[in-house]
């Protein structure tokens, strides 16, 4: 049994913004993407959004207040008469604990108002933080159209921008496009504005879609469907001619960078002739040398030769002229 291919994988679509979109929006919007939760909850009461954060920071307050009062209302020690004027064990230990809790009645007096205005430091940080956020918020609901998120598109409306994203990335990631052997300024212009036109369109294609009933009624809410559906389906064909345009021009694109590289690599090549002959005319210098050498060698054996004749004659010359003495009987 045969196993089938693996599917090929979908193409995964981004969020589109509006080109005309100020960098403090775009900024925004982009926040937005990225953490959706911090943005989700949309516009709340600064009171109700502030409170429950002060619960434990207030208890804390509140404490101190009630701790420096119970240590200052509390008399721990009352000293009594004994006989003699000395004092017991119990007087001492008395003492010592009464000067304990005053010195901590002494700190939390001064530590309680610290807290509460702490407190307030706290309350108003959190209350322009949660003032920010509505205001945010509120700009999010105003923008909430400039920006179409995949999330909103059915699949054929997903594929389709997908394929747009696609194409306009291969453009702008070019070597033709990064070195404006293209016209960079047009395409930097153009592309976003095609693909925000592009995924508005799919956009209210998408809301269309859902909105027919999805159990139809009686014959002439079925003819009512088909008509309105070849429509959907018509306009939806006219999006797809757009995508497979700036498809067809990526791929030229795509062509024209290869040319752009083979072209580089025959300039690379051309360049390196130079270096090519200097190799070569290295080479018949060491034709010539490797000549000079072995002429060299020659003449070397040719000394030799004649060293050895003449060490041979220098030794003839030298037995005729100093003849061997004999020895006295």
């Amino acid at each position: 049994m045969k196993k089938k291919p693996p599917p090929s994988p979908r193409l995964a679509a981004a969020a589109v913004m509006d080109p005309d979109l100020t960098g403090k929006d775009r900024d925004l919007l982009e926040r937005a993407e990225r953490h959706p939760r911090s943005y989700s909850e949309g516009e709340m009461s600064v009171w109700w959004a502030t409170a429950p954060r002060l619960v434990r920071p207030g208890a804390g307050v509140v404490g101190l207040a009630g701790g420096a009062w119970v240590t200052g209302e509390v008399e721990w020690y009352d000293p009594s008469a004994h006989d003699g004027g000395r004092a017991t064990a119990a007087d001492v230990i008395g003492r010592n604990m009464q000067g304990v809790f005053d010195a901590l009645h002494a700190a939390l007096t001064y530590a309680w108002p610290i807290g509460v205005g702490a407190l307030v430091v706290v309350a108003a940080a959190y209350a322009t933080d949660a003032a920010a956020r509505n205001k945010s918020a509120r700009r999010l609901a105003e923008l909430k159209d400039r920006c179409v998120r995949p999330a909103e598109l059915n699949d054929d409306a997903r594929t389709l921008l997908a394929r747009v994203q696609q194409a306009k990335k291969a453009v702008l990631t070019s070597a033709v496009h990064r070195f404006d052997l293209i016209d960079r300024q047009r395409n930097e212009v153009s592309l976003p504005r095609q693909e925000w036109e592009i995924a508005e369109a799919l956009r209210e294609y998408t809301r269309l879609v859902k909105a027919e009933p999805s159990n139809p009624k009686g014959n002439k809410i079925s003819a009512l469907l088909d008509t309105r559906r070849r429509k959907l389906r018509a306009g939806l064909d006219g999006i797809t001619r757009r995508v497979k345009a700036l498809e067809l021009y990526a791929e030229q694109v795509a062509q024209a960078d290869d040319r752009y590289r083979e072209l580089q690599q025959i300039q690379a090549l051309t360049d390196g002739n130079d270096d090519v002959l200097n190799f070569l005319a290295r080479t018949v210098r060491d034709d010539l040398a490797v000549a000079e050498i072995e002429g060299m060698t020659g003449e070397a054996a040719a000394v030799a030769a004649s060293f050895t004749t003449a060490l041979a004659s220098a030794k003839e010359a030298a037995v005729i002229a100093l003849p061997t003495r004999t020895t006295a009987a």
